[in-house]
């Protein structure tokens, strides 16, 4: 059963258990929503999403660009994965990730059929089925071409979606992942190291924490071709980023995430959750998130 409590316009679901830290309602402020949803068919009665095999046999969703992938999607440090609403400043937990390990999340990246690549700090790569409910290990060798753990995101190959669209890594450099061999291969290397990535179209950005640049990359060789530089710093701590509406919605912290959000239009950086009550450690937003506010 869930329990919605309303404190100060705050609502908190219980009745499963909740993403690791403690909701801060003051440094929250009454926009924060958390909201935790029930389990639905492909969930176990404890809402974790089981293991459904050790391939992608099964194929990909065959829907694309179905409502929820239009959204950001993130995954705590207690393995938890949620729906990012950033019109609304929501997240809604859908369930905990059930893959076969025991290792801690690192990073994430989601295509256009609502399957997340959930990479684990052993640089393993699993498959989640946000549609099903499932995880799956992939055929993704760790340490290939030097790439232990990795920033992830897919970008457009064109502007036109029907052209597909690809995973980029980056790590000490930028590479590129076929999602069906899981061969990687190497691009270039980074201006500002490790990066988290997310794309807007086509076009392939990096976020580096301890500079609190975003950098737009030529996908050819992995030079920067374009810098902004937000207000979203930490010297060390996890990091996650993505874009939605045209502006670029980073999340950082050492204990539980600050949500910060930068528009490249007015070059300016806002902090519009000071405190999610969790720690996010990845976070997509598939090529189907509108690149300008929806009206």
């Amino acid at each position: 059963m869930m329990i919605l409590l309303r404190r100060q316009g705050l609502v908190l679901a219980t009745g499963m258990a909740l993403a690791t830290g403690t909701w801060n309602c003051a440094d929250a402020g009454n926009a924060d929503e958390f909201i935790e949803t029930t389990a639905d068919a492909a969930t176990s009665p404890e809402g974790t999403f089981g293991d459904g095999g050790t391939g992608l046999d099964d194929g990909p969703p065959s829907v694309e660009c179905e409502e929820g992938t239009k959204q950001i999607y993130v995954i705590g440090t207690d393995k938890a994965f949620y729906r990012f609403y950033p019109a609304e400043l929501r997240f809604e937990r859908i369930g905990s990730l059930g893959c076969p390990t025991t290792a801690g999340t690192f990073s994430m990246a989601i295509d256009r059929f609502g399957t997340a690549f959930v990479e684990f700090d052993d640089g393993r790569l699993y498959a989640f089925d946000t549609i099903r409910g499932t995880c799956k290990a992939t055929a993704f060798k760790p340490g290939q071409t030097g790439f232990n753990t990795f920033g992830m995101g897919f970008s457009l190959n064109s502007d036109d979606p029907k052209d597909g669209e690809t995973l980029y890594l980056a790590g000490d450099a930028l590479g590129s992942l076929d999602t069906k061999t899981f061969d990687l291969k190497l691009v270039g290397s980074l201006t500002y190291g490790h990066t988290e990535l997310t794309s807007r179209g086509n076009e392939l950005f990096g976020y580096n924490i301890s500079s609190g640049v975003i950098a737009r990359l030529d996908k050819n060789d992995g030079k920067t071709d374009l810098t902004y530089r937000t207000s979203a710093i930490e010297s060390h701590g996890a990091f996650a980023f993505a874009q939605w509406g045209g502006k670029f919605w980073i999340f950082t912290g050492r204990n539980t995430s600050t949500v910060t959000s930068y528009s490249p239009d007015t070059d300016e950086s806002e902090v519009v959750l000071p405190n999610t009550g969790m720690l996010i450690v990845g976070a997509g937003s598939s090529t189907c998130a509108p690149t300008t506010l929806p009206k």
